[in-house]
């Protein structure tokens, strides 16, 4: 039903907000003897809003005229009920339509007595069903009902009136949900991921190499180019982040993740019968700098594609035993096996998509490429150049506002 509310002797049912025009046009369609006349109709409007400017009112006789109006007027009359949905009302007749939405700047009212009352209907542009209706007893007086009217309806703040070239550009506006929504936007989010030293869809040659590398003597590899000629090359991975957008277009976002590589020691050297476990975990911290256009397809629920570009800084901590029989009493290549460096950095650029739920909740999808390295380029330092690609999903709660 319509939403109802008792005001003394008024009743109202509203189905949606009428736009206030300044210096607007007011057409006043009446079915039957005409309840208000249009110049009381204007002075209640300038009386109850300063700021409307100087409103014009007509009677609309070519409404009145047209066969085919007339019989929806008449249809109107016949059907209105407090009990019917707004669509009940909403016009059949494609001329009907068409002359409703070609109605531009201009509000119309159509009015009728039926059953001892007055009713009231607004219409215009956006759409065929009525945006306004109001239901007075005919103990009303004309003038105070268009008063009530005016201030009901045409009670906030005006707005300019567009020009037909500004009208023309409005109508070729993405639709309200597919336009970007500007809003400020804090997030924390909680994920997993994996990363990988192949990068899909490229040659398998280009890593075997690499992959297939094995240490020997606990320091010896044929390339140290790469960490990953010294421990697993692929891994699952555990992060955790908070970000800040600004207009939903440009954001930055810290990051932090962990990630746990077995050593890749080679099983046929007998020195690691010694050996228990030698694991590394390694430890990421990325500063990202983000950008993003957010689109909402469907109420509440809003997409927003992304690219990033990181500053990435990058820590190994080392996680080795010597089995019980051997403790304290290591071989010497255990004691001087190979050190990472202190902290490795480089940079990411990351592609993802993130589906937000009610704008606090959202899933966000990435993948991408990290590249970090060492400064110091000799036949000693270990990883001067090592590359990764990864995906990561997160769950995100987000405190957004305008």
């Amino acid at each position: 039903m319509f939403k109802k509310t008792l005001i003394c002797v008024l009743v109202w049912l509203a189905t949606a907000s009428a736009t206030v025009w300044k210096d607007g046009e007011f057409l006043l369609w009446s079915y039957g003897r005409p309840y208000i006349s249009p110049a009381d109709f204007c002075f209640a409007l300038r009386y109850e809003n300063e700021k409307i400017g100087n409103p014009a009112c007509y009677e609309a006789g070519d409404w009145e005229r047209d066969t085919t109006l007339s019989l929806y007027a008449k249809w109107l009359h016949t059907n209105l009920d407090p009990r019917l949905e707004p669509e009940d009302l909403r016009p059949r007749n494609a001329h009907v339509i068409e002359r409703l939405g070609k109605l531009k700047d201009n509000n119309l009212i159509f009015s009728t007595i039926k059953n001892d009352m007055a009713w009231f209907l607004l219409f215009d542009e956006t759409s065929s069903e009525p945006k306004q209706i109001a239901i007075f007893p005919l103990t009303q007086d004309s003038i105070k009902i268009a008063r009530k009217l005016t201030s009901n309806w045409f009670g906030g703040k005006p707005e300019r009136r567009l020009s037909d070239s500004e009208r023309e550009a409005k109508e070729k506006e993405p639709d309200e949900y597919f336009a970007e929504q500007p809003m400020y936007d804090v997030w924390f989010g909680i994920g997993l991921g994996y990363t990988q030293a192949k990068v899909p869809l490229t040659p398998s040659s280009w890593y075997r190499h690499k992959l297939n590398s094995r240490i020997k003597n606990y320091r010896d590899v044929d390339d140290s180019t790469s960490v990953w000629f010294f421990i697993k090359d692929s891994s699952p991975i555990q992060r955790a982040y908070i970000g800040g957008s600004l207009y939903d277009f440009i954001g930055l976002e810290l990051e932090f993740r962990r990630s746990s590589h077995s050593a890749k020691i080679d099983e046929s050297d007998q020195i690691y019968e010694e050996l228990d476990h030698w694991d590394f975990n390694r430890y990421e911290f990325m500063l990202s700098l983000e950008f993003m256009k957010v689109f909402m397809p469907i109420k509440q629920i809003e997409i927003e594609p992304h690219i990033s570009a990181s500053i990435l800084f990058d820590i190994f901590t080392e996680d080795i035993a010597l089995k019980d029989d051997y403790k304290g009493k290591g071989s010497d290549s255990y004691r001087h096996r190979f050190k990472f460096e202190n902290y490795y950095s480089g940079v990411v650029l990351t592609l993802g998509l993130r589906t937000a739920f009610f704008k606090n909740y959202a899933i966000d999808l990435q993948a991408g490429l990290a590249n970090r390295g060492t400064s110091i380029v000799t036949r000693e330092v270990i990883g001067s150049s090592t590359t990764d690609a990864f995906i990561a999903a997160g769950l995100e709660y987000h405190i957004r506002w305008k």
